[in-house]
């Protein structure tokens, strides 16, 4: 009787095998950490890809030149220096290739989520969109509340937060390039993500370093 049931329990845990192990198999999604910009590696339309370029680049730019003006550490005003200076140029490059795209003019003053308009001026470092919502330096809610989180930092703490958002942030643009390289829509963007990444690529590497520097 004993051993009966025994083979009845086996041929009831293979009979419902497939499915537990499938059960197994999956993983939940990892939320982003906070603190750091969330991730996004599908490859999107040409619009869409000038969109959230526009927005990386504002979002480097601000939070750089915070952590220009606020960090004691020289490797941190260093790095910041550089993020200012090479994403204050690719924002001139991607808005002169706006200007040779049909239909991509729009896009080049209002890289705001839905199209909508912003008010104000950079100057006043902050920004209202046409709803009347926070926008600092012309970014959206998500890069908003990072920036905020950034400015609340004080100390070591500012500069751990920086180099964190800043190895994520690059590692998100290294994938949108080199998806978009490969696989865009339009062949002038395309040609330019191309060319672009190494310079991505390098500044993920001196994030990653300077995070790691930053720990030891």
């Amino acid at each position: 009787m004993h051993r009966r049931l025994t083979l009845l329990a086996s041929a009831a845990i293979l009979a419902a095998g497939p499915a537990a192990f499938a059960q197994t198999r999956q993983q939940p999604a990892q939320a982003p950490q906070a603190g750091t910009p969330a991730g996004r590696a599908e490859v999107v339309t040409g619009q869409e890809f000038m969109r959230m370029v526009a927005m990386s680049d504002r979002f480097e730019v601000a939070s750089s030149r915070l952590a220009r003006e606020t960090s004691q550490d020289a490797k941190v005003k260093q790095f910041a220096e550089h993020m200012v200076r090479d994403h204050t140029k690719t924002t001139q490059e991607l808005q002169q290739l706006m200007q040779q795209l049909p239909g991509a003019g729009t896009t080049a003053g209002t890289p705001l989520p839905n199209g909508r308009e912003s008010q104000g001026t950079q100057e006043s470092g902050q920004i209202t969109n046409a709803q009347g919502g926070p926008q600092h330096e012309g970014l959206d809610e998500r890069h908003t509340t990072l920036l905020q989180q950034l400015q609340a930092a004080k100390g070591a703490e500012f500069d751990r937060l920086y180099a964190r958002q800043q190895v994520a942030a690059h590692q998100q643009a290294v994938d949108l390039f080199s998806n978009y390289s490969r696989s865009g829509d339009t062949p002038q963007l395309k040609q330019w993500a191309e060319k672009t990444l190494p310079a991505l690529q390098e500044h993920l590497k001196l994030a990653q370093a300077l995070q790691q520097g930053i720990q030891g």
